[in-house]
Formats: structure tokens, sequence, C-alpha cells
């Protein structure tokens, strides 16, 4: 009898190793499918280049709010200035009016005190023009920026 009960545990523990050997290898990874492979190695790429592609857009806002904002800055200011030449050329336009009823009344030297008033008034009138034009370019700048924004 104890050769069949030697040959009963002998089977008994090549059983254990092959239920041992079974769990092991359901437990172990199956390998890797090669288009599964292919297939996140592509994804990876497509999300590295939309990573880069979402930097390089977020440096582009950036630099873009940055040109605004300076842009922006610009044309308060000229907006201020604007304004100030404004008063200033009214307050001019009244004082030349003023010279000119004067002169009207009296007709003597003051022929040039009225040229070279008129010249001022020109040359104010040139300075303003030129301010416009500055203010139209900042708006052309500006404008494309609002479209893309």
């Amino acid at each position: 009898m104890t050769d069949v009960t030697e040959l009963e545990q002998r089977i008994i523990t090549a059983l254990d190793r092959i239920e041992y050997s079974a769990d092991q290898i359901a437990s172990a990874p199956a390998a890797p499918d090669a288009d599964m492979v292919e297939e996140l190695e592509i994804e990876r790429d497509t999300n590295a280049r939309l990573v880069e592609s979402g930097q390089q857009n977020l440096a582009r806002i950036e630099r873009l709010e940055t040109r605004v904002a300076r842009l922006t800055d610009r044309l308060e200011f000229m907006d201020g200035e604007n304004k100030r030449l404004q008063a200033v050329m009214g307050a001019l336009r009244e004082t030349n009016k003023q010279l000119r009823g004067a002169n009207a009344e009296h007709q003597g030297a003051d022929a040039a005190i009225n040229t070279a008033l008129e010249t001022e008034n020109e040359a104010l009138h040139a300075a303003r023009t030129a301010d416009l034009a500055e203010l139209d370019d900042i708006l052309s700048e500006i404008a494309p920026l609002v479209k893309e924004g």
C-alpha cells in the first residue's frame, strides 16, 4: 500500500505544481499586440504634437495680448493729446478771430501779426493731421488683432 500512497502523494504534488503554473500563466500580462503598440505610438506622437501646438498658441496669445495692451496704451495717450490739441486749436481760433477784428479796426502794421497767426494756425492744423494719421496707423494695427480675437 505504500506504493499507492506514494503514487497518490506524487500525483497530488504534480497537480499542485500544475495548478501553481496555471495561476502564474493566467496572472502574467499578455504579450502586447503589435497593432495596439503601433496605435499607441501614433497616439503618443499626436498628443505630443498637440501639446506643442497648444504651447505655441499660448505663447502667441500672450505676445498678442502684450501687443494689444501696448497699442491700447498708445492709443489712449494719443487720444488725450488729440483732445488737448482740439482745445488749444479752439482757443487759437478765438484769439485769431479777436486779433483779426482788432487788426481790421486799426489797419496798421498788424498785417504781419495776422500772417504769423495764420501760419501758426496752419502749423497746428498740420500737427493735427499728422496725429490723426498716426491714430489711423494704430487702428490699422489693432483691427486684425480684434478680428483674430
